[in-house]
């Protein structure tokens, strides 16, 4: 009983060393390799034959590549956010209205559908031949 304990306790603590490392990109890939190696020994510890084991690794690997994914989606969607704040162009860095733009205005570009994705809506800067 006290075997178990000592490896459910170094178990608990790798996976809580290992979270702290996920970075930007491959956790869905992270996630599956650390559910496997979690659910095997889990599987082995809970039912001591291999069959166990390789069911443990198995829903480890699954459980794992799904909660990676989710990292992977929730750090693309805040990137997207981030880049998206100001909803004007990166090349006039002033902003609309400022004393930096060239001749032109900003216009408000509807949402629609190019080349099978859908852009939203966003603001554009037209320049105006002087």
């Amino acid at each position: 009983m006290k075997r178990n304990v000592v490896a459910v306790a170094v178990l608990i603590i790798a996976l809580v060393t290992l979270a702290g490392c996920a970075s930007e990109g491959y956790n869905m890939q992270k996630g599956a390799a650390i559910g496997a190696a979690t659910g095997a020994l889990a599987g082995q510890m809970i039912g001591r034959d291999t069959a166990s084991t390789l069911i443990g690794a198995g829903a480890g690997t699954l459980v794992g590549a799904i909660g990676g994914n989710a990292v992977d989606q929730h750090v693309t969607n805040q990137k997207r956010q981030g880049q998206g704040q100001t909803g004007q162009a990166a090349a006039y860095p002033g902003g609309a209205g400022s004393s930096q733009d060239p001749p032109g205005r900003w216009v408000q570009v509807p949402g629609q559908w190019q080349g099978g994705k859908w852009v939203p809506a966003h603001t554009v800067w037209v320049p105006v031949n002087p």
